[in-house]
């Protein structure tokens, strides 16, 4: 890689290896990429370390099992992957901005998470943008309205708001490619691979909070790896990240994060569901309009938040789904995810005859209109994504087994309560209340579901909570995203946001990267 040293562990000479470093960052995912990428472009002396290899691979073949005590937890298997780039070598790549919509109430009388997010998201959206190479700026509610025209209107009138998320381009969505170049880098990180976290060496006794002096890694093989570092940064997804912390208090005899931090609990996602269909006689319509565009090499694809829920109602976001069964379509995403994810593309010669002519279709469209090509009469649905209510008895704990790494597996309490499902059937119920009539070309919904109808919602792997952010008791991180008790280690996951909110994290992650990279070069830490 021309913009980092990259050294693997698991190689043959690497049996014993000690780095000292200013900026130790664990985790080579969308945030700890971004994170050292800032953090060189700053001139700092950065290593990165990551439990996987190169390329991305799921959870269980990198050697990361987890244990299940109720429902199994999806975001902890399928949508969990380790390796330079982790799970950004096998996302959507949609970034969409946490706004104000996700504010409740007022914020006066004590420390708000979600006021604070939305101040760092609105600080720090253009240079998140210009970093991963969109030049134009925010334009997330502007690119929509001017998309939509009388129909972003109505949609307003409605009581909906509208934006327009931004897709990375396929070979942008594996975030590696920030670590790949050297532009605007200076400092060169070091970056090890094959190298799982597995001890620390802390001195509890600082007079500010526990003070880690060294993390202790290791390879399947037995080759070990102790780095010395000045600052640590955790940033290796909400579950994994709540298991290091876990680790690291289990491993001392007195706790080393403050007493009462609830590390592990308030596990919680999107649920997902279908709450309307597209009647057969306005899909080509639904279709016209709302179909993503291109723009700058950019697909951008349409969200509708309630622009005035009511103030106990959970957040939650709207969006339609097309059912593009098109062979060429299929074989396009095939070959553009194996760019992605930097493999071969899994597709038999059948399958290239089958998808040549969709093909062309996709590309004429997508060159000659700037829209995703989407067959007329395609199955379309009205997708609701509404946040969990946090409790604490969703959570990470210590399993009673182990790995192959000899670390006790991540044991996972989650479930979908009767609140959650209630919450969906109230959410939908004022959806479908207030979607703009059927006149003119716009979408006639046909409710999936009644009041006594069944649910099926499934998690959208966004796992957020595990390490939450605020001034309370149970807090983990504290505004900076410095563990609470400690001198000099911070966290910046999904973990850290206390629920969903209206939008996918990674964006708003990246964006919380970007304020901790400034911070951690505050004069108060040289």
């Amino acid at each position: 890689m021309s913009g980092v040293d990259l050294y693997d562990l698991l190689a043959a000479g690497e049996s014993s290896r000690q780095a000292q470093c200013d900026v130790c960052v664990i985790g080579a995912g969308a945030a700890g990429i971004y994170l050292t990428h800032a953090l060189a472009a700053q001139g700092r002396d950065v290593i990165l370390v990551e439990a996987g290899p190169v390329t991305g691979t799921d959870a269980a073949s990198a050697g990361f099992p987890v244990q299940f005590n109720a429902t199994p937890y999806l975001g902890a298997t399928v949508g969990r992957y380790f390796g330079l780039g982790g799970t950004t070598s096998h996302w959507g790549g949609l970034l969409m901005p946490h706004t104000y919509h996700d504010i409740r109430g007022s914020s006066i009388e004590s420390f708000d998470p979600w006021w604070h997010i939305v101040q760092v998201v609105r600080d720090h959206t253009n240079t998140v943008l210009g970093t991963l190479g969109y030049w134009t700026g925010s334009d997330f509610v502007s690119f929509a309205e001017k998309k939509l025209g009388i129909a972003s209107q109505r949609l307003r009138s409605a009581g909906l708001a509208i934006a327009a998320g931004l897709f990375l381009p396929f070979r942008y969505k594996n975030l590696v490619y920030l670590l790949r170049s050297s532009s605007g880098k200076k400092s060169r990180p070091k970056v090890f691979i094959n190298a799982v976290v597995n001890g620390w060496r802390i001195n509890p006794e600082a007079f500010a909070g526990a003070t880690i002096h060294q993390v202790n890694a290791m390879a399947s093989n037995g080759n070990q790896l102790q780095i010395q570092a000045r600052r640590f940064v955790i940033a290796a997804g909400a579950i994994e990240s709540a298991r290091l912390l876990l680790e690291l208090n289990a491993a001392v005899s007195q706790p080393v994060i403050r007493a009462g931090a609830a590390m592990g609990c308030f596990l919680a996602d999107h649920l997902s569901v279908s709450i309307a269909d597209i009647v057969p006689s306005s899909v080509n319509d639904t279709i016209q309009l709302f179909a993503p565009w291109f723009s700058c090499g950019w697909m951008r694809g349409f969200r509708f938040i309630e622009a005035d829920p009511p103030c106990d109602a959970p957040r939650a976001f709207m969006h339609f789904i097309f059912d593009n069964a098109n062979p060429g379509f299929t074989l396009a995403k095939e070959w553009l995810c194996a760019m992605q994810g930097r493999r071969w593309p899994h597709s038999s010669f059948a399958d290239i005859i089958a998808g040549l002519s969709g093909v062309v279709r996709l590309g004429a469209s997508r060159y000659g209109c700037s829209r995703l090509y989407i067959p007329a009469s395609t199955p379309t649905h009205l997708q609701l994504d509404i946040e969990q209510q946090p409790v604490r008895e969703n959570s990470i704990t210590l399993g009673d087994k182990n790995d192959r790494f000899g670390r006790r597996v991540a044991k996972i309490h989650w479930t979908i309560s009767e609140q959650d499902t209630e919450n969906i059937r109230k959410t939908a119920r004022r959806i479908l209340k207030q979607w703009p009539g059927e006149s003119g070309a716009f979408p006639v919904l046909q409710p999936r579901f009644d009041d006594h109808g069944a649910l099926k919602p499934h998690d959208a792997y966004h796992p957020v909570g595990t390490c939450r952010m605020g001034e309370d008791n149970e807090a983990v991180v504290d505004s900076h995203l410095q563990v609470w008790g400690t001198d000099n280690l911070w966290v910046v996951s999904t973990g850290v946001l206390p629920s969903a909110g209206t939008a996918n994290p990674t964006f708003t992650l990246l964006c919380l990267a970007e304020q901790l990279a400034r911070h951690l070069s505050m004069s108060r830490y040289d």
